[in-house]
């Protein structure tokens, strides 16, 4: 099936520096107090059908110039930015897509990016992104496929440049990484040659990364096949979803990352390994829902218990290379998550009725040993690590903790996007002759841009809908729980502290009772960046007050007048949040400014209708 046609307008991109000099130069004199750097703002049209390239032309037309850390590209909603190269960001650059909030329409869905059917793959070509700098995306859907649906060897590369070391840095925000499998690089969605590498995926779903031959690919994050050298420096995971993928994080041949955190994220029909392999330094991951994890099970012949379905840990002295780091270095959280599998994918790893043929030949041959049996949640090494004690009953890893742990707990998704006859299908083939077929769920959604997704990963499971911190559900909460998000959103700092307290000293402050929310211990006078930005119609700007204090938070437009006040008026020292309501104001860029006493700060805003 090919992609449907859009009738759009065709608008050439254009470049408004001269523009955003103009306005830098007003709110420079109007508003004093204001202090940033130029950015300008290149709006790039969707492809009109038979057109392709528009957003290559654009990001090469700026690189040219030499003007791309200084650029911000926005995409149209719901457009179609169809590949024709790979997009090539240079060491020490910086290159920002930025689309805008997607609605609850199909004419307010993401903009998709996909590839040409021209795109043959020469070696340049193998790469959507090829980043020696950095890189920020924002609410975005990435394709990985060309516009007649068919899957491409590609990935997302982030690259050391030859001979240089550049620690490259990622932000990714409500990103959809759509129907990747194995690109040529033997890597993931995200490929990693880089040797210091640092990654935040915020509210990004990775659906459909699935192989039709490999159980092993179809990666999220991975470093290359037999590379060396590589390494990680953080990566953090927030309220994110995988849906259907092989592996979700890949360390091999001694390439691992230092800090790796998974908070509030949902994975379902993960193949094999979801986090892998057990060489952990700093590693938390908590409020999160495992379903069908490590569905290809364990061969109790070769794997005896097996690895567990979520995560596991080896010892220092088994990783086979060396590390900066003691056993005493290390710090592991494990707490407040659940794993389940469901009763279908039980029943079809065995020989019983409902059983795969191949399992019930083996069982016929009185080979039971080699029949698929489920993973168990972690495995009696990896809890040895979290529950061993010495002879005084002292635990012998203080830093590595699991808690409130919820096993064979299954939420029961309202609209899970599983293709049963499908991934039983791959499933039995991975066991016994290792033919090809696809178990992508309703692939052609993707293809046609289809918005509002289809799927649906909330539950009514009454345990698992208080079981995380503060009573909020386990699992991807933006995705699917959007108004408890938005709850969430408002005690996120207070979470984090919590998380990383338990995680750096061993302790649950929440039990111990050393724990005070951020709100009654501001450390600094702090304006943040408003949240969503760009936004349409509201948003959300935190700030936080040093002491007791006159506040005024108001909202400027670029001649610097005044347009709405957000508060004014005495404010205890604390943090605090307001929203501000764009309806009734026009497209555009404004200047939101916070005075106390003698202090001030001002950031912009830009808000999209």
């Amino acid at each position: 099936m090919k992609k449907n046609e859009k009738t759009r307008l065709y608008f050439k991109v254009f470049d408004d520096v001269t523009f955003s000099i103009f306005l830098l130069m007003l709110i420079v004199i109007v508003v004093p107090d204001v202090s940033f750097s130029q950015s300008d703002t290149v709006w790039v049209s969707s492809d009109l059908p038979p057109g392709e390239g528009n957003l290559n032309t654009a990001v090469k037309m700026v690189t040219d110039n030499g003007n791309l850390s200084n650029t911000i590209f926005m995409l149209e909603p719901n457009g179609l930015y169809v590949w024709t190269d790979s997009i090539f960001v240079p060491a020490g650059e910086h290159l920002m897509l930025i689309g805008p909030e997607p609605g609850l329409t199909q004419e307010t869905g993401p903009p998709q990016l996909l590839c040409s059917n021209m795109y043959d793959y020469p070696s340049k070509k193998k790469y959507l992104f090829y980043c020696n700098g950095d890189l920020t995306l924002k609410n975005l859907w990435l394709l990985y496929a060309n516009t007649n649906g068919e899957q491409k060897q590609v990935s997302l590369q982030i690259a050391d440049s030859p001979g240089v070391v550049y620690e490259q840095k990622g932000i990714f925000e409500n990103i959809i990484f759509d129907y990747s499998s194995i690109p040529q690089n033997a890597s993931g969605a995200v490929g990693i040659s880089a040797k210091h590498f640092s990654g935040t995926f915020k509210n990004c779903y990775w659906r459909n990364c699935t192989d039709p031959h490999y159980r092993y690919y179809g990666r999220a994050i991975s470093f290359p096949f037999s590379s060396t050298g590589y390494h990680i420096d953080s990566l953090t995971f927030e309220n994110c979803t995988f849906a259907n993928i092989g592996y979700v994080y890949m360390q091999e041949g001694g390439e691992y990352g230092d800090n790796v955190h998974f908070n509030h994220c949902t994975f379902l029909n993960v193949v094999m390994f979801t986090l892998e392999s057990g060489w952990w330094y700093k590693m938390s991951v908590t409020n999160s829902a495992f379903v069908n994890t490590f569905m290809y099970g364990a061969m109790p012949v070769y794997d005896g218990e097996g690895f567990g379905g979520t995560l596991s840990i080896d010892a220092v002295n088994d990783f086979g290379f060396s590390v900066p780091f003691s056993k005493e270095d290390r710090r592991i959280l494990f707490a407040h998550n659940s794993y389940a599998l469901d009763p279908w994918l039980v029943d079809w790893m065995g020989y019983g009725p409902n059983g795969n043929p191949y399992s019930q030949y083996l069982h016929e041959m009185v080979r039971d040993d080699e029949i698929p049996v489920p993973m168990p949640m972690i495995n009696s090494t990896t809890r040895a690590f979290f529950d061993s004690t010495d002879e005084h009953g002292n635990k012998v890893f203080s830093n590595m903790n699991s808690a409130a742990l919820y096993d064979s707990s299954n939420p029961g998704f309202i609209h899970p996007p599983t293709d049963t006859t499908a991934v039983k299908s791959f499933l039995r083939r991975r066991w016994d002759d290792g033919s090809d077929t696809s178990w992508a769920w309703k692939p052609e959604n993707s293809l046609n841009q289809v918005w509002p997704l289809e799927e649906n990963l909330a539950y009514a499971n009454d345990t698992l809908l208080t079981a995380g911190m503060s009573g909020f559900p386990l699992g991807d909460l933006y995705h699917w729980f959007p108004e408890k998000y938005r709850k969430w959103k408002a005690q996120e700092h207070s979470e984090k502290a919590q998380i990383n307290h338990w995680l750096e000293s061993g302790k649950d402050p929440g039990i111990v009772g050393i724990y005070e929310p951020e709100i009654d211990r501001p450390v600094n006078f702090k304006l943040y960046q408003n949240y969503p930005n760009p936004f349409n119609p509201t948003t959300q700007i935190k700030y936080t007050n040093l002491k007791n204090s006159y506040i005024s938070l108001k909202v400027y437009n670029v001649l610097g007048q005044e347009v709405t006040t957000l508060f004014e008026g005495f404010r205890r020292a604390g943090n605090y949040e307001v929203v501000f309501d764009g309806r009734g104001f026009a497209s555009g860029v404004y200047i939101y400014r916070m005075k106390a006493n003698t202090l001030v700060q001002t950031k912009k805003l830009l808000l999209l209708r």
